[in-house]
């Protein structure tokens, strides 16, 4: 989709969403604390849930971290990190009553490789942030890059990501039902939002709770 993001502010303590209207308001009080620059990386999971025709681009579900100062906008120091799909019993089973008809759900974790990168980030973060409190500002989000397979199904295309922060805590519900036909614009129309897949040679495998 070619983007189906949620952001936090979550370095700092406040919260902004992409998408924000169709962000649970559940979701943004229990998130209220949340604190990107301590989580543990290996902590956080992440899940979207795509219509049936629609898959994600193998690399494509990405975790993007960064700060920037006031009135430096365009110059964030920020990193990207690939998420690895995980078919783990105790990340895909507390997805399971988010099942829905003509949809598939795909969950993803950090990869271990990039802990030590992830950590750097934040300590800078933080160092930056004692330096020039006030003026310091951060972000974290969670993006998927998808395809589909054949024509577009008729109706709505829904997509709706997840996030957990704790270990064995459930997933909050990020962006909800965000319709990817409502996205798309006369300058980035439908199907280049969701491209084929025969374009790429590697997509993710759906899991077993998928349907």
């Amino acid at each position: 989709m070619s983007r189906i993001i949620h952001r936090l502010s979550a370095l700092a303590p406040v919260m902004a969403f992409a998408a924000c209207s169709h962000v649970p308001v559940s979701t943004m009080w229990a998130l209220r604390n949340f604190d990107a620059a301590t989580v543990d990386p290996s902590a956080l999971r992440a899940a979207v849930r795509l219509p049936e025709s629609f898959e994600p681009q193998r690399g494509g579900v990405t975790l993007k971290i960064g700060w920037w100062r006031d009135g430096e906008e365009k110059a964030k120091h920020e990193m990207t990190f690939a998420l690895k799909e995980t078919t783990a019993p105790e990340d895909v089973a507390p997805l399971s009553g988010e099942k829905k008809e003509g949809t598939r759900i795909y969950a993803y974790r950090v990869n271990p490789a990039d802990y030590a990168a992830i950590r750097a980030r934040q300590k800078e973060f933080l160092e930056e942030k004692a330096r020039n409190p006030g003026t310091t500002h951060g972000s974290f989000g969670v993006g998927a890059d998808a395809c589909r397979r054949g024509d577009f199904p008729e109706g709505p295309l829904l997509t709706t990501t997840f996030l957990r922060t704790q270990p064995s805590g459930a997933y909050l519900t990020v962006v909800k039902n965000l319709d990817m036909r409502e996205a798309a614009t006369k300058e980035k129309p439908l199907d280049e939002l969701v491209p084929r897949c025969e374009k790429f040679a590697n997509t993710a495998e759906p899991l077993s709770i998928a349907r």
